[in-house]
């Protein structure tokens, strides 16, 4: 008869955040045929993939919680830079275990300042809704998106290359330039700078931003 766990026990097991380390400690000398092991070594590393999912889907529901319409701060449906840094970093982690390659692309809107101090806060706080708006929406659900500062933003693309996050790059900045040109009016044009970065093994996020902001391409008239 299969053994039934109560709630009090279940509660007192230890956690499995790292069950391939389980196999090795509970199970090495367990009576198992190598093909008993090998079934056991696969659903252990199928649980890490589903854990890691999880961490995916809360990552995804944290920003929707802050892109909700009652939330009048502007930019606050992207992630902080903290919570930025930590979700690119855990992602790098992954593709230095699993052989996956990342780019990060950086855009800086050099002009947001020197419009909010000549036509005052509301117009510069429109104009960073609309920016996060627009990141939000042109992205792949697996992308990362973060406001660094007011003025600069991240988007974490796993699995792309760096000449497709040029490509990506350049799109989203002409995208900001459409948006922004609008929420401005005649006469005020947008001036953003964009910058790609592949990481390469074992770099951190701040190393890829900081090579990503030394390979800016300006859009728009300076």
């Amino acid at each position: 008869m299969p053994r039934v766990l109560c709630k009090p026990c279940l509660e007192m097991s230890p956690p499995l955040s790292s069950p391939v380390d389980l196999l090795t400690d509970s199970l090495s000398d367990a009576p198992l045929s190598a093909d008993q092991r090998d079934v056991w070594r696969g659903l252990c590393e199928e649980l890490v993939l589903a854990r890691v999912r999880i961490q995916e889907l809360e990552t995804r529901l944290k920003i929707m919680e802050r892109s909700k319409p009652d939330d009048e701060t502007p930019g606050a449906s992207l992630l902080t830079r903290p919570d930025f840094n930590r979700e690119v970093a855990r992602l790098l982690a992954l593709d230095e275990r699993y052989g996956n390659t990342s780019s990060v692309l950086y855009f800086d809107i050099e002009n947001l300042q020197a419009v909010k101090d000549r036509h005052g806060a509301a117009l510069a706080q429109a104009a960073l809704q609309a920016v996060g708006e627009a990141l939000l929406t042109h992205v792949r659900r697996s992308d990362v998106v973060g406001q660094l500062a007011p003025d600069e933003f991240g988007v974490l693309l796993p699995r792309c290359d760096n000449p497709n996050a040029w490509l990506k790059g350049e799109a989203i900045a002409s995208l900001l330039h459409v948006t922004l040109a609008k929420v401005w009016g005649p006469g005020l044009e947008p001036v953003i700078s964009y910058g790609a970065y592949t990481f390469a093994d074992k770099e951190d996020v701040a190393q890829g931003l900081k090579n990503a902001g030394a390979a800016l391409t300006r859009l728009g008239k300076g």
